[in-house]
């Protein structure tokens, strides 16, 4: 193992000087990053799969890390040291620049979350395999997480060239984002109008695939609470608490939902969503899966949802969704709202719990479940519908 360092801003030759300490001051620490220091860099430190790096406990402004590489089964891992590292709240508190392999994490006690984060934690610069944990991360401008590479002129960035793979998100707690999102993953345009060398280019985002939500609590989200965008497939949202979202939306009208999916092949599990500010779930895809979620008082549907056949009436045969033992509580209007249309075989909705006041839609139906139009090909199965008068 290699010794053990600590960073001073001592400057030798115009360099950085790595000074040894004892090992029993940093234990299992390979490098102890101090508070005043605001830059890590792998290249220039060194660091090598399998590598810990410790931030010093203390009050520390926000951290920069580019060029962090680890190996399959052997990340190198950033944690705090002995005791708890804070950041002000400020624009960012850590940003993740042409990074692989890597975990971010933090201890969690009695006494709380090891690395408590004002500001938001962006991970992008072609970074992929990615681990998030264990954080507490609050009061972030916009969103508490952002993770996405934007296309730009550099070919690099475009869809044919990367897809962000091997993203972990989890155990975190989330709170008092000013206007953004929880969680901000994946780009959302559908493409990019730049001028490249003086040439009007379109370029198109990343996907994303490989991707693991879960055992989040997020809460008093100023827009959406998990917005996850340019899926490819492989991706799940699961077990987590997502409490008051919308509260203060830079976009009122669309910026306000519980969870939000763009992509194929998302998995939506085991979530409860209480008071969403719009739907508690607005989806857009094939192939989703939804399954065995809570969502209570959602300000607009329980569930709103559509495929790309929706809005291109030359797709056909994408694949269908399932809806399946999710528990709707009071939404303000329909509990599922599904515009999935001319899938290859029925949506299926089967053993839901739908439960209102008993208000009726404009053609005396009851708003349980709302569907665009007979292309909506669909197969119910044991619902439930209760309505309880307050």
């Amino acid at each position: 193992m290699k010794d053990t360092k600590t960073l001073t801003l001592t400057l030798i030759s115009g360099a950085l000087a790595l000074c040894t300490i004892p090992q029993a001051l940093a234990a299992q620490c390979n490098l102890v990053i101090p508070s005043s220091h605001h830059l890590i860099d792998g290249n220039t430190l060194g660091v090598v799969a399998g590598d810990t790096i410790c931030l010093a406990a203390g009050e520390r402004g926000p951290l920069r890390i580019r060029n962090v590489h680890g190996e399959a089964g052997n990340p190198v891992v950033i944690r705090n040291e002995d005791g708890t590292v804070t950041t002000t709240p400020y624009e960012y508190s850590i940003a993740v620049e042409q990074s692989s392999q890597l975990r971010i994490t933090g201890s969690r006690d009695e006494a709380g979350y090891g690395m408590r984060l004002g500001g938001t934690v962006g991970i992008g610069g072609l970074s992929e395999y990615i681990e998030i944990d264990n954080l507490e991360i609050y009061r972030a401008r916009f969103a508490g997480l952002l993770i996405k590479t934007d296309p730009t002129c550099d070919p690099a960035t475009w869809q044919e060239n990367f897809t962000m793979r091997g993203l972990r998100v989890h155990h975190n707690y989330i709170h008092d984002t000013e206007t953004g999102e929880g969680m901000y993953i994946g780009y959302t345009g559908k493409s990019r109008k730049l001028e490249c060398d003086g040439v009007a280019t379109t370029v198109y985002p990343h996907k994303l695939t490989d991707v693991d939500v879960y055992n989040n609590t997020l809460e008093n989200i100023g827009a959406d609470g998990i917005q996850l965008n340019s899926v490819a497939s492989d991706a799940s949202i699961r077990n987590n608490k997502i409490y008051r979202t919308g509260v203060s939306p830079f976009d009122p009208k669309y910026q306000n939902t519980g969870i939000q999916v763009g992509g194929d092949k998302v998995t939506v599990t085991g979530n409860l969503i209480y008071r969403s500010g719009g739907n508690g779930m607005m989806l857009d895809g094939d192939g989703l899966t939804i399954h065995d979620n809570r969502i209570l008082y959602a300000g607009e549907n329980g569930i709103f949802a559509r495929n790309p056949a929706q809005q291109n009436s030359t797709i056909s045969g994408g694949e269908a969704h399932v809806y399946s033992e999710n528990l709707i509580v009071h939404p303000a209007s329909y509990g599922i709202k599904l515009y999935a249309v001319n899938t290859a075989i029925p949506n299926l909705i089967k053993e839901n719990t739908i439960e209102d006041h008993g208000q009726r839609d404009a053609a005396n139906r009851p708003m349980t479940y709302s569907y665009l139009n007979n292309n909506v090909l669909r197969q119910e199965l044991n619902n439930r519908h209760y309505v309880v008068e307050q």
